[in-house]
């Protein structure tokens, strides 16, 4: 007789199930290593027959015995063996029990039932339990044998494929919720974001119209609330303009007016439109501009919401007595335009989503409080449509930030 050591099962590290079953077929296959297979059988002439069938199999199997429950269950759970071969009967207990026991640990592999009963249950009660296949020991032949070892290898190594795909669509499933969680965690605070940035112009609006209802004969006062008004209304349109944009990126309906441009006057016109958010401020502008002029081919109006854009987010997010820096330079074939500020930076947990809707720094840390915080992402988009690319760099909390607009020059 053949014993395995069972101090030695507890130590060794298999492979997993679907690699020895790939492993064992291929063997199977080729001949050129023996499959173990282990006898779990109390009765010595039951495992003396097992082996003249595996003898008649030509080598191609090695057979190991034990014979009693205690080993059988440590045998199982050791994952040692390729094959396990289980008698009905085990003294006092059955096979059943031990296959039922095993599972209830974890322990799987490839097993076939053997019976020396008739029973017309005990096959579905063997596959109930966990076995792979069901033979009765009367007429067995070393073909049936050897068939019945394939097909339990063959099963095996198919449910370890389907595991290993449960598995990963398991964690993708997680993924994706966890994504979807936090998109509408994003979506809640932008909701709550646009009510407050929604409502701020309309008390200063009411307020002013109930002062010229007041003062309708003062003029100067009148004239001072229209100013107020203005003010307010203009706000609201630019909150109204983003929420329109936002809505055309997300459906693909947003489209480009191409025509030939010059950098320098894209920038000079969003430095126009940002200049008095930056001196509001109290922040020091830098502008750096190559003498040449750098040709385009482009969105007048995109590109220097671009520009104003993220100027206007480096205004919010500098404290006054700041500087925020305009540059531009060409690279061979690229029109490259950084904006850099001191400002309050971009902790790295924020940093790769910069740029997706919805996403908002921290409010604490924007000195104006003001935006839907969607700015970036139209930046992103809009540099897209222009087959450019834009980056965000920051080395932390209070370091400031540098964005940076890479764009084709035309062809």
């Amino acid at each position: 007789m053949n014993f395995l050591p069972l101090d030695q099962m507890g130590t060794i590290t298999e492979p997993s199930d679907e690699e020895r079953g790939k492993e064992v077929l291929k063997a199977v296959r080729d001949g050129h290593k023996s499959i173990r297979v282990l006898l779990i059988d109390d009765d010595q002439d039951d495992y003396l027959l097992t082996q003249d069938l595996i003898l008649e199999l030509g080598g191609r199997y090695s057979l190991d015995w034990i014979g009693t429950y205690e080993e059988g269950l440590d045998a199982i759970c050791g994952g040692t063996f390729d094959v396990i071969l289980l008698d009905y009967r085990l003294g006092m207990r059955s096979g059943i029990e031990l296959l039922r026991e095993g599972l209830a640990h974890g322990c799987a592999g490839p097993i076939i039932l053997l019976t020396g009963q008739g029973q017309s249950r005990t096959d579905l009660e063997a596959l109930d339990a966990g076995a792979d296949d069901y033979l009765e020991k009367s007429g067995l032949t070393a073909a049936v044998l050897e068939r019945s070892i394939r097909y339990a290898l063959a099963q095996r190594l198919a449910e370890a494929r389907l595991e290993r795909k449960v598995v990963e669509r398991t964690e993708e499933l997680a993924r994706a919720n966890d994504a979807l969680r936090e998109a509408d965690r994003r979506k809640d605070e932008f909701l709550s974001t646009l009510g407050h940035e929604l409502r701020n112009p309309l008390a200063p609006i009411l307020n002013a119209l109930e002062i010229i209802r007041l003062c309708g004969d003062n003029a100067e006062a009148v004239a001072q609330q229209r100013d107020r008004l203005e003010r307010q209304v203009k706000q609201m349109v630019r909150l109204v303009d983003d929420l329109l944009d936002v809505s055309r990126v997300s459906t693909g309906k947003l489209r480009l007016n191409a025509e030939p441009l010059i950098l320098q006057e894209v920038c000079e016109a969003a430095i126009d439109i940002s200049r008095p958010l930056v001196e509001k401020a109290g922040l020091r502008l830098t502008v750096r501009m190559p003498h040449d002029p750098i040709p385009l081919e482009g969105d007048r109006v995109r590109l220097t919401q671009v520009f104003s854009n993220l100027l206007n987010n480096s205004a919010k997010y500098t404290e006054a007595g700041g500087s925020v820096t305009l540059a531009a330079h060409l690279d061979r074939d690229r029109a490259v335009v950084k904006v850099r500020d001191t400002g309050v930076g971009i902790a790295p947990d924020v940093l790769p989503r910069i740029f997706e809707l919805f996403t908002q720094v921290d409010r604490s840390l924007n000195r104006s409080q003001g935006g839907l915080g969607v700015g970036l992402a139209l930046v992103r988009r809009f540099v897209e449509l222009h087959s450019g690319i834009v980056t965000a760099r920051s080395e932390g909390l209070g370091r400031g930030a540098e964005f940076t607009v890479d764009l084709p020059l035309p062809g």
